[in-house]
């Protein structure tokens, strides 16, 4: 079959392209079309509050190495099935994914499923992105055109759509610790949530759960602190290591914990119960302060 065509109508700000796109010329970005470029990129991941990916793979490599070796995770007894991360590109995020990330060390997944907020407003819809793989210097990463199909068939507010994925930072922002952290090649399948209502964190959880109950799948949700008091810290921590869907649910629709990509959260955790996890644990949490987003960490797992 040929390739599966990029979406053409897109907005002006969708054709903005990255510091290492620019390096290389119309013709090639049209011959390579057909897979995703990264939402934002600089000369050094990290190296500043909007730097992304290193532009060469070596560079890159050793940068998240490093950080992974620096974070040091407690090791986890048994099949992990859900992660939870920054969503930011922020340099201060970084120790957080690395702790958490650091948990997959020497695993391997056939499929990683990442869920991640819409920037660009909601519309009412769950979308998967329609190319055919997500690139990083690290090396493209082909989208699993089968599981993509079979959650659009699963649920009718999944869409397989472009629109949200050329404005998300969360989804390339992980592809580098799960190509660093992994022992065998995998594929992906990316999300955006146009909308986060509980009913459509049940539907995409379920649907999620349901697709890839028996399969070798690893979901990653990403997510941002924005605002958080102490007390709703505690709570967020205590009812999702109680994997109390229900309570945390309320919680993040409340005022007193408001995240960037709760809906994400919720997904994560109720696709991870559907395939039996049954623990689950807080790595860092972390309130945002002034200038600055907070960041939560967690894995979810079934021992």
């Amino acid at each position: 079959m040929p390739p599966r065509p990029m979406v053409r109508e897109r907005r002006p700000a969708e054709l903005a392209l990255p510091a290492w796109v620019r390096r290389h010329s119309v013709a090639a970005f049209i011959l390579h079309e057909s897979t995703r470029q990264p939402r934002v990129a600089a000369p050094s991941m990290f190296a500043s509050d909007r730097a992304v990916y290193a532009t060469q793979p070596k560079p890159l490599r050793t940068q998240i190495t490093g950080l992974l070796e620096a974070a040091r995770p407690e090791p986890i007894e048994g099949d992990v099935l859900a992660l939870i991360v920054p969503d930011s590109n922020l340099l201060s995020g970084g120790h957080v994914a690395a702790e958490v990330f650091g948990t997959l060390q020497g695993q391997a997944y056939d499929t990683v499923i990442l869920v991640a907020p819409s920037h660009t407003g909601p519309f009412r819809r769950m979308n998967i992105c329609s190319v055919d793989a997500y690139y990083t210097p690290l090396g493209d990463l082909a989208i699993n055109d089968a599981v993509r199909n079979e959650l659009c068939d699963e649920d009718d507010d999944i869409f397989l759509d472009d629109t949200g994925h050329f404005h998300v930072e969360g989804i390339d922002v992980q592809l580098p610790f799960l190509q660093t952290v992994l022992t065998k090649p995998f594929d992906i399948v990316p999300i955006v949530m146009g909308e986060e209502t509980p009913d459509f964190c049940r539907e995409l959880g379920r649907a999620v759960g349901e697709v890839m109950y028996n399969r070798r799948t690893l979901v990653v949700a990403s997510a941002d602190l924005l605002e958080a008091d102490a007390e709703g810290l505690n709570l967020f921590r205590t009812y999702l290591e109680s994997m109390d869907v229900e309570r945390l649910m309320g919680l993040l629709n409340s005022e007193r914990v408001r995240m960037e990509g709760r809906g994400a959260v919720l997904v994560a955790l109720i696709a991870a119960m559907h395939r039996r996890a049954n623990r689950a644990r807080v790595l860092h949490l972390e309130p945002p302060a002034e200038g600055r987003v907070g960041f939560a960490g967690a894995v979810i797992w079934r021992g």
